[in-house]
């Protein structure tokens, strides 16, 4: 893939005659002093220092530790010992420069079996293809505007994570109330026990029925076994299916271990799955709407009283007993059923944010496989 108003070909040059590296410069963290200049490790800027060392722009990956992250660097900089900066970009477009050591996987030239590490003498020996300084800039100007619309999106994005954040904590102090269809106020909350609002299902798949069996994602909830285990799930591995729980309609699941970090999900309409016997399964009763509950059990409010009641030595659990502990806050059914409906309402929104930024990013790394030879 070329721009149509070139047509000269690429010549082929050594990365050390293209673009060098070098090792960064001793900087002990405690000896960082305050500033506006970046102090770039090998996994990106982290710090900032009064004192820098090389000029603006800047081009630096890993030698240690990180190896295979590239920061591009608009400031004057110091770039630090676990990295490697280019020295000097000879008569190439900085941002080209950035966007090829990007996509060229340095990672493969990693060494080490504790620290990884990249010895710069092995890439400096690779022959690539480059274009004229006219043609990478056209390349690099095209990414960049790829890159802004990127940064733009992901700010979308936080934002609309930082609205309902926002409105989850005004809703939650009662801070503002939702009114019924009438405009008059709802009833008071009340505080109730997880362990009043569900109960502990334990059906186990005693006639070995071969269903579908699932995982719980922190991301995702509920998502096909094999698609979170390199496409492999338990019936291939030959694990005793009659132990396994079955799942119904409108259940929830939770990993003991790890529902700290978000593993819980919602079956919602998915049917008769199998799931781990080591998740938790249970019911909602009539006293709670599931779309609030599933809200609720995503928030900060939620997983700080998760924090409190797991126990353990080294690995902590949280099991059905002290899940029941944990209080809600609790408004009455309709205005559960609004409360959820607009939390929810926010999640598709950025859901749909979040598909045009896989979108834009799919795009870019496109481009970056086939823009360079």
């Amino acid at each position: 893939m070329r721009f149509k108003e070139f047509d000269e070909s690429w010549a082929i040059k050594k990365l050390i005659d293209v673009a060098p590296l070098q090792r960064g410069f001793d900087l002990p963290v405690e000896k960082i002093q305050q500033g506006i200049f970046p102090v770039v490790f090998s996994n990106g800027i982290l710090k900032f220092h009064n004192e820098f060392k090389v000029k603006a722009p800047g081009v630096v990956t890993g030698r240690s530790g990180t190896i295979g992250k590239v920061t591009f660097v608009e400031n004057d900089y110091w770039p630090h010992n676990t990295s490697l900066w280019v020295t000097d970009f000879k008569t190439n477009i900085p941002k080209f420069i950035y966007y090829f050591y990007s996509k060229y996987n340095l990672k493969r030239f990693e060494t080490g079996s504790g620290v990884p590490t990249l010895n710069r003498n092995d890439v400096h020996i690779q022959n690539e293809y480059f274009p004229n300084s006219r043609e990478q800039s056209k390349i690099a100007d095209f990414l960049t505007l790829i890159d802004a619309q990127i940064e733009t999106q992901s700010k979308i994005i936080e934002e609309g994570k930082s609205l309902k954040e926002a409105l989850i904590k005004k809703i939650f102090t009662r801070t503002i109330r939702f009114k019924d269809d009438f405009g008059n106020d709802y009833v008071e909350w009340q505080i109730k026990s997880l362990g009043e609002l569900t109960n502990i299902v334990n059906k186990r798949n005693n006639k070995n029925d071969k269903l579908p069996v699932y995982s719980i994602s922190n991301k995702f909830g509920f998502v096909p076994q094999g698609e979170q285990f390199e496409g492999i799930d338990s019936n291939d591995r030959g694990y005793d299916m009659k132990i396994y729980k079955i799942i119904k309609e409108k259940m929830f699941a939770y990993n003991p271990a790890r529902i700290n970090v978000g593993s819980i999900g919602y079956s919602g309409k998915l049917d008769n799955i199998l799931i781990s016997s080591l998740y938790v399964c249970f019911k909602t009763t009539e006293a709670i709407n599931d779309d609030f509950l599933f809200q609720y059990v995503k928030m900060s409010l939620f997983n700080k009283q998760v924090l409190e009641n797991m126990e353990g030595g080294v690995r902590s659990y949280l099991f059905y007993e002290n899940f029941s502990r944990i209080l809600v806050g609790l408004p009455c059914l309709e205005e559960q059923k609004k409360i959820a409906y607009s939390l929810s309402s926010l999640d598709k929104k950025i859901e749909t944010e979040r598909a045009i930024l896989k979108q834009y990013e799919t795009q870019k790394n496109y481009l970056l496989a086939n823009l360079f030879m």
